[in-house]
């Protein structure tokens, strides 16, 4: 494994100041629905629409450690973009997924999906990375280059 730079990780950098700030909308969103419901805090119930936003939230906020500590270990251990990438599909489902919930409980289901499959990616590509490292390091076997040598065109990898 060759040593990393700041170059090679602004991208995963990016995404995880862009899900700061997503977290940040969310909580603006809430407190003006908050305001708009006349909900006080610490309050946690009132109008359906609160209440879906405030679950949306929530539910965002749940997710992050999970988020954050698999798009770096994918952007360490197998490919700065490529994880940025597939972190930008996640941060685009939980858009969808909290302006979805907002509308209706229904509104968040499609949505999720688009969440999960940036998750998956991001685990798949942290499990391979991992266990790239490791049989290099304890085997002495590059998976990276005998899948590569496989495939007909050059890998950006």
């Amino acid at each position: 494994m060759t040593g990393i730079t700041l170059d090679d990780i602004v991208f995963p950098a990016v995404v995880s100041l862009l899900a700061g700030f997503q977290l940040g909308t969310f909580a603006k969103a809430v407190g003006g629905l908050r305001k708009k419901y006349n909900i006080k805090p610490p309050a946690v119930t009132g109008a359906a629409e609160f209440e879906r936003g405030l679950r949306a939230q929530q539910n965002a906020i749940e997710f992050t450690p999970l988020f954050l500590i698999i798009l770096w270990i994918s952007a360490i251990f197998f490919h700065p973009v490529v994880a940025s990438v597939s972190g930008l599909v996640y941060l685009f489902g939980r858009n969808r997924y909290f302006k979805g919930y907002l509308k209706s409980a229904d509104g968040r289901l499609a949505p999720f999906e688009i969440i999960e499959a940036g998750l998956h990616l991001l685990l798949f590509q942290s499990i391979i990375g991992i266990t790239q490292c490791l049989l290099l390091k304890y085997a002495g076997f590059n998976l990276k280059e005998t899948v590569c040598s496989y495939v007909p065109f050059k890998s950006p990898f």
